[in-house]
């Protein structure tokens, strides 16, 4: 439809909005008009949906409210059409009644555009024939052509603003046709010998005075909704902003506080960032890789551990020799204590090692003096 100037474009999913929260205390002091609307328009979309869907439901209350008043009108004036000189006009205003009733159902499924085009052209077409029924026509009976007023008014209001116009020439033809083939009264065709041009012009220009008026203010009404929605959509982004700026400034210290952690030995440390914060994805890699340092760090620990331990076991033996004793070697509690007690009351007899063989050379010692072992075998206890 023309009236909806906004692209289809969804808005930030963001719970807050400056016009939602107003809706909402004012949908709970009018139950019995949201009743209504809940019976016979479509129904209310969220605050994240975008203006063509929001404009399409507010166009579906706006016929909902207008058919509330219009059937009330219709349904009064009812019994009135018994008290006219044609009462046969009474079948024309029950086509208006039905027609209502069918609209009502056709804007609860949704089809508001349809249900739009059933009651402006029915209302047009009930009102042309209500027109035709009165023979012969009188002065009286010509002010029926401000009632056209009324359908270029629905028109405007619930179909695309520029069908105004196309109702209004129709409006125009029909009273253009009527005054000139429709039979008059004897008064009211002297009349028009001598004011036709004054009695055709009047009920014309009405019908597109009141065609260009109402244009110029539909059109500048829903550019105005569509500038606040607009506004709001700002004002909507501007908010879920700053929500992600705070949220990256809160990750951000977060993860510095973890780095600041390990750097100053806490190997514990974990960035606590949960799957809901932006950051988490290089939360989880950081917290990946500061497992992997620490199971490194505890590594590396462990293998000094396990130097020191080789270092004094060696230390140990070469005591023993040196004393001509048995060496006795404690256990270490580390990885090499399987070795110690498989070597407990063995004698090992002595054996060049590869490099040794290949170069001529013995294998330095861990303190740096080359020991060259005896050929005698050695008890270890």
């Amino acid at each position: 439809m023309e009236n909806f100037l906004s692209p289809e474009t969804p808005r930030p999913q963001q719970d807050w909005s400056p016009g939602y929260t107003n809706k909402s205390k004012i949908a709970t002091k009018f139950s019995l008009v949201q009743w209504w609307y809940k019976s016979t328009s479509m129904p209310e979309v969220g605050p994240n949906a975008s203006f063509v869907k929001r404009e399409t439901v507010r166009k579906s209350q706006l016929l909902s409210t207008v058919l509330f008043f219009y059937t009330i009108v219709v349904v009064v004036f009812l019994p009135c059409c018994l008290l006219l000189p044609q009462p046969a006009i009474v079948w024309a205003d029950a086509g208006l009644v039905i027609s209502a009733l069918v609209a009502l159902i056709i804007n609860k499924r949704g089809h508001a555009l349809i249900a739009a085009l059933t009651v402006v052209i029915m209302f047009e077409l009930m009102l042309t024939l209500a027109l035709a029924l009165i023979t012969p026509l009188d002065e009286p009976s010509i002010q029926l052509y401000d009632l056209y007023i009324m359908g270029e008014l629905l028109a405007v209001s619930l179909l695309p603003v520029r069908s105004v116009f196309i109702f209004a020439l129709f409006n125009s033809a029909i009273i253009v046709a009527s005054l000139l083939y429709q039979p008059h009264t004897m008064f009211f065709d002297l009349d028009m010998r001598t004011q036709f041009i004054p009695t055709l012009i009047r009920p014309i220009a009405l019908q597109f005075i009141v065609a260009g008026v109402s244009y110029v203010w539909v059109k500048s009404t829903t550019k105005a909704i569509a500038r606040a929605d607009r506004a709001e959509m700002v004002a909507t982004l501007e908010h879920a902003l700053g929500d992600q700026k705070r949220e990256l400034e809160e990750g951000i210290e977060k993860i510095l506080q973890t780095h600041v952690a390990i750097a100053n030995g806490n190997l514990n440390a974990r960035a606590p960032l949960t799957q809901d914060n932006s950051l988490w994805q290089i939360a989880r890699a950081l917290n990946t890789l500061l497992v992997r340092l620490q199971r490194a760090v505890l590594a590396e620990k462990e293998l000094q551990r396990v130097e020191r331990a080789v270092y004094s076991s060696v230390r140990a033996v070469q005591t023993a020799e040196q004393q001509r004793l048995s060496p006795r070697i404690p256990f270490t509690q580390t990885a090499i204590d399987p070795l110690i007690a498989s070597l407990q009351g063995k004698t090992l007899a002595y054996t060049r090692s590869p490099i040794s063989q290949s170069n001529g050379a013995y294998p330095s010692h861990p303190t740096g003096n080359n020991h060259i072992p005896q050929s005698s075998p050695t008890k270890y206890t």
